[in-house]
């Protein structure tokens, strides 16, 4: 099939714009996402909570210091008030990732866990997960309990499963 000279430079011209388009989809589309931790990568491994309102003549107190575990910012924040947390990562919108995100978040409700999702478009908590826990399937579900310790890795699963994960890792 051969295209005439007018043709051969709508193409060209087509293919350029697509080009463009999808060059400022994905910058653009880098931006801050559900669950993004941009702050969980700083160099600082020590964070320190914010003081809290005195009484007057008390002694200034000191903020205590947390020490990052590694994981994404959501995940040490949820472990500061839990000593579990079930985290579940998968795709926005696919619909087997719904479905284990669902029995995550049961699950965590049942075992009275925290409960963080987060999406695996998001390259930096995706990233600080791997590194924590090793190659992560998708959708995937991991239990953490304090100090910052990976207990449970699981894929397609059901609440019951999670759950018991859960009250193992309180052990």
């Amino acid at each position: 099939m051969t295209l005439t000279p007018p043709n051969r430079l709508t193409a060209l011209v087509g293919a350029l714009v697509l080009t463009g388009l999808a060059a400022v989809v994905f910058v653009v589309g880098r931006g801050p996402l559900a669950g993004d931790d941009s702050a969980a990568t700083s160099s600082a491994p020590i964070v320190h909570t914010p003081a809290t309102t005195q009484k007057p003549g008390a002694k200034p107190a000191t903020p205590t210091p947390r020490v990052a575990t590694g994981f994404p910012m959501s995940v040490d924040h949820a472990l500061r008030y839990s000593r579990v947390v079930v985290v579940s990562i998968g795709i926005p919108g696919a619909a087997v990732d719904a479905i284990v995100r669902k029995e995550a978040r049961a699950a965590a409700k049942t075992a009275h866990a925290a409960f963080v999702p987060l999406s695996a478009s998001n390259d930096r908590a995706v990233s600080a997960l791997v590194a924590k826990t090793g190659v992560l399937p998708d959708p995937a579900v991991v239990v953490v309990k304090r100090p910052g310790v990976a207990v449970a890795t699981f894929s397609v699963t059901d609440a019951g499963t999670i759950a018991q994960a859960v009250a193992e890792a309180r052990r």
